[in-house]
């Protein structure tokens, strides 16, 4: 099974830079991380290139944590 918490917290300290121990599940894009509209739909736009999936705009403006990423990918994305 893949650890969509992970591979998230991976992809968000490799794309924006930040220390690996700074991005827990129950960090906030905004506050916590500092992400701004722009950069949750940078974000979005890796996630959707890597795991092949399609998030409307009207789920992914739900997303506030970490944890809210996570749990979507489990919930859409299929293996193989």
């Amino acid at each position: 099974m893949v650890d969509y918490l992970e591979e998230l917290k991976k992809l968000i300290v490799k794309q924006f830079g930040l220390e690996e121990d700074t991005v827990e599940e129950d960090s906030f894009l905004e506050t916590d991380l500092n992400m701004t509209e722009f950069d949750l739909e940078d974000l979005i736009a890796q996630i959707e290139d890597k795991y092949e999936i399609e998030i409307p705009p009207n789920d992914y403006l739900k997303f506030k944590q970490v944890a809210d990423i996570a749990n979507y990918l489990y919930e859409h994305v299929t293996t193989v």
